[in-house]
Order: C-alpha cells, then sequence, then structure tokens
C-alpha cells in the first residue's frame, strides 16, 4: 500500500514539478490548426504514449531506476536522452522541469534530491525529467512499476491539462479523454515488462508531428507555454 500511496501522491498534478509551464506540443499542434477536441485530443495522447513515451521516458525511467544512487551511470542515461531528443525545445523542457522537480523534493526532503540537484547544478547532470524521476522515485519508495505509472499518466494528464487551459476543449471532456486513454496506458505498461535487457541504444522516438509542432511553437510571438 505504501508503494501504492506514493504512486498517487507523485502522479498527482499538484505536485509542484515544473510541469504546468509546458505543453508538451499541445500549444504548437493547436496553432498548426490540428482540432483537438475530444477525438483529436485522444489521437495525440495515444501518438505521444506510444510513439515517444514508451520508446524515450518510459526507458529513461526505467533504466534510472535501476541506476538508483549510482551518479555516474545517470550522468551516463542523461547524456544520452538528450542525445536521442531531437526537438531544442523539449530537451530544454525536459531539463528545466527536471530541475524543478529536484528543487521541490530536495524541499521536502526527499532522499537523494538534494546532492542530485547539485550535480545539476554543477553541471555534471542534465537532468533530463524522467531520468531524475527514476532516480527520486525509486527513493520515494515506488516500485519500477509504479514508476512507470506514474510517468505515463503523468504525461498523458499533463496534456490534457494543458488542453484545458489553452481553451481547446472543456474540463469534463478532457477527463472523457483521459479516462479512455487508461486502458493504452495499461496495455503499454504491459509491453513494456520489466525493462530487463534496456539500454540507452534503445532510445527511439517518431512523433514528427508533435517535433514540428514544437519547434514552430518556439518562434511564436505570443504563447501561453514554455514548449
Amino acid at each position: 500500500m505504501l508503494s501504492l500511496f506514493a504512486t498517487l501522491w507523485q502522479a498527482d498534478s499538484a505536485f509542484p514539478n515544473g510541469g504546468f509551464a509546458f505543453s508538451n506540443g499541445i500549444e504548437g499542434l493547436a496553432e498548426l490548426g490540428e482540432r483537438l477536441d475530444g477525438v483529436g485530443l485522444a489521437d495525440v495522447l495515444a501518438m505521444t504514449l506510444t510513439h515517444r513515451w514508451m520508446g524515450m521516458d518510459r526507458i529513461a525511467v526505467s533504466l534510472a531506476f535501476a541506476a538508483g544512487e549510482d551518479e555516474a551511470r545517470l550522468a551516463e542515461i542523461d547524456r544520452r536522452l538528450d542525445t536521442a531528443t531531437l526537438s531544442a525545445p523539449q530537451r530544454t523542457g525536459s531539463r528545466r522541469n527536471g530541475l524543478a522537480f529536484l528543487t521541490a523534493h530536495a524541499r521536502i526532503g526527499t532522499r537523494t534530491a538534494a546532492e542530485l540537484k547539485k550535480q545539476v547544478e554543477r553541471r555534471h547532470m542534465l537532468g533530463h525529467l524522467p531520468v531524475v524521476q527514476g532516480a527520486i522515485w525509486r527513493a520515494c519508495g515506488l516500485d519500477a512499476r509504479s514508476a512507470l505509472a506514474a510517468s505515463a499518466y503523468g504525461v498523458a494528464a499533463g496534456m490534457a491539462s494543458a488542453a484545458v487551459r489553452l481553451s481547446l476543449i472543456g474540463a469534463v471532456e478532457a477527463q472523457r479523454c483521459l479516462g479512455a486513454t487508461l486502458p493504452l496506458l495499461a496495455r503499454l505498461l504491459e509491453e513494456a515488462g520489466s525493462g530487463d535487457g534496456l539500454t540507452c541504444d534503445h532510445f527511439e522516438s517518431l512523433t514528427p508531428m508533435l517535433d514540428i509542432a514544437t519547434m514552430r511553437h518556439a518562434t511564436s510571438d505570443v504563447r501561453l507555454f514554455s514548449n
């Protein structure tokens, strides 16, 4: 039960992890004219989770969770994830979110958070969000499977919240869309398995629409979100 409650705590959108400033491509897609009503948002969530989260965040969280407090190993995962991320705004956003996440955990006294924050501030680590999530969630008492669940749900919930704040969809419809995405989350976690045999060489992403939207969004004159 402790792992379950810790997972709910970390997946809660109220946790101050810095993600509030990032739409993960939603605002950029809206600028390109994509229709993000219930069906459109569900399609974007499915695309993101299947073709980006599974091949990037999921692997980084798993590897970092296994690395635990091995700072050299975490730094290597961090560097490889940075190299594998095509869009500069995505790289910047992930690192900013990661530092905000570490700052919050350092302030509440989570074990290892303060030291990892120092490593990022000294530029010994880049501090990408999925990497620090894996390390910190292990220290919080989550098991490996719960860490992946919190990561996947956080991506989906964050994008749904961004769509609501941009007035692209109503709050109730966004929650209906998020609820309809839960079976996909469950299936992806089943397919993820234990993560045995994963390495940084397995990083891959195929979301050209999101990548283009995010890069174009970075040059917008008016925007609500950082990416």
